[in-house]
């Protein structure tokens, strides 16, 4: 009797247990849950993440935000807890590093909840880490190559055969001719700089410094841009309004959706710059690159890099007044690291660029910012998103959308993901 008892207990148990799972509401009352994991010290996650929370609570769901260790390989206890939790969607913007870990944990593990990240998931490491498992991977990004409309249609054909061209190319890609986002803004931010200092040279002829070049900044407005009109409002932020939503498939990312929100900023006026600035020595014009070829965001690195040569390919120099100005990339790897960047910035400086692009991550753009305003040279972030990089600084501007729109944009789409 005793026995069967027992049996009828253990039975009634996993039935209790199964009732319980994830039915896509958290809760007996609806309550929705997100699960948000972002690494310890890590300025893009922990800022994304954070602004992610603070929408997703604002709109009434529960957040339940952990960080973990720089250096982790093991989630399982992270994921675990999220099944717990009965979390609706985790929240993860992480490196590709961290993801490609994270990612073949939740498949062995068979974790059916739906995985979010920011922009720096729409990489070939993040489709590798699906290929073959039924993860439901999504992530935010700047530019859908799949677009046909204007000058996305004409990069995108333009770039690819540039891709195919050379295997190291394609390597640094990821193996493949799919085109990132980053690509794109880093195509577009030479061109910005090219604007720039074509506008300054008209101006000034070669006398011409970098403040000349950071004057005529605040003056650019591309509307032809890959990635969207490029001008930048008094904060040295471009002005935008969309963000694409992709999911990770089998060799490739569909587009989901486009969510836009209202953007009433206007065009900045010029900063009263007093500094002199470094000036144009002789008819070679350096513009540094300052993107990680090595650490965590090393593949997103090279593929910005990939869209800066492509840029530079197309226009590798100035013609002004009968003067041809040839321009000359200056590479230099930040390593993924706040130290390491700071030494990279401070050899772009003595090699006298007259304008830096990047970075690929926003804690060593941070990082170097300081660098770059003391020497009074531009830099133009290509994807790096969280709002500390330009603001307050002069020096610093970006083309893409900053950290507190796309958290909102994520936290947005996972109440639509939840239902409701």
């Amino acid at each position: 009797m005793k026995k069967y008892l027992a049996l009828v207990l253990a039975m009634l148990m996993v039935f209790s247990l199964c009732a319980c799972g994830n039915d896509g509401s958290s809760n007996d009352d609806g309550e929705k849950v997100a699960y948000v994991l972002c690494e310890t010290g890590d300025t893009y996650s922990q800022g994304l993440g954070t602004y992610f929370r603070d929408a997703f609570e604002a709109d009434g769901g529960k957040v339940i935000f952990e960080s973990f260790p720089k250096d982790t390989s093991d989630f399982t206890s992270y994921l675990v807890k999220a099944t717990q939790e009965n979390a609706d969607v985790i929240f993860a913007p992480n490196s590709t590093t961290v993801a490609a870990l994270l990612l073949q944990q939740a498949a062995d593990k068979g974790i059916d909840i739906p995985i979010l990240a920011g922009d720096t998931w729409e990489s070939s490491v993040i489709l590798d880490g699906v290929k073959g498992t039924d993860l439901k991977v999504y992530c935010s990004t700047f530019f859908d190559e799949n677009d046909t409309a204007g000058p996305a249609s004409a990069f995108v054909k333009g770039f690819k055969e540039y891709l195919n061209a050379d295997p190291v190319r394609l390597t640094n890609n990821g193996g493949n001719d799919i085109v990132a986002a980053v690509s794109a803004l880093g195509f577009d931010a030479y061109n910005t700089a090219y604007a720039a200092i074509e506008a300054a040279l008209n101006a000034k002829g070669g006398s011409i410094t970098s403040v000349d070049v950071a004057r005529a900044l605040w003056e650019v407005n591309i509307t032809d841009a890959v990635t969207g009109t490029i001008k930048f409002n008094q904060t040295g932020d471009a002005i935008k309004d969309s963000a694409y939503i992709k999911q990770a498939g089998d060799g490739a990312f569909s587009f989901v959706k486009v969510q836009s929100v209202e953007n009433n900023d206007t065009q900045g006026t010029p900063v009263d710059y007093k500094d002199t600035g470094i000036a144009l020595d002789g008819n070679t014009i350096k513009i540094g690159v300052y993107e990680p070829q090595s650490g965590n965001n090393g593949p997103g690195g090279k593929q910005e890099v990939l869209g800066i040569q492509y840029a530079n390919s197309l226009k590798p120099s100035i013609t002004v007044n009968g003067v041809e100005y040839k321009i000359e990339l200056d590479i230099q790897d930040n390593g993924s690291d706040d130290t390491t960047g700071k030494t990279a910035a401070a050899k772009l400086v003595s090699d006298k660029c007259l304008i830096v692009l990047g970075s690929y991550g926003s804690g060593v753009s941070i990082a170097a910012a300081d660098t770059f305003a003391a020497a009074a040279v531009p830099a133009i972030g290509c994807s790096c998103t969280n709002p500390q990089v330009t603001d307050g600084k002069d020096y610093y501007f970006r083309i893409c959308y900053i950290d507190p729109f796309q958290g909102s944009v994520m936290a947005g789409f996972a109440e639509e993901l939840i239902g409701g």
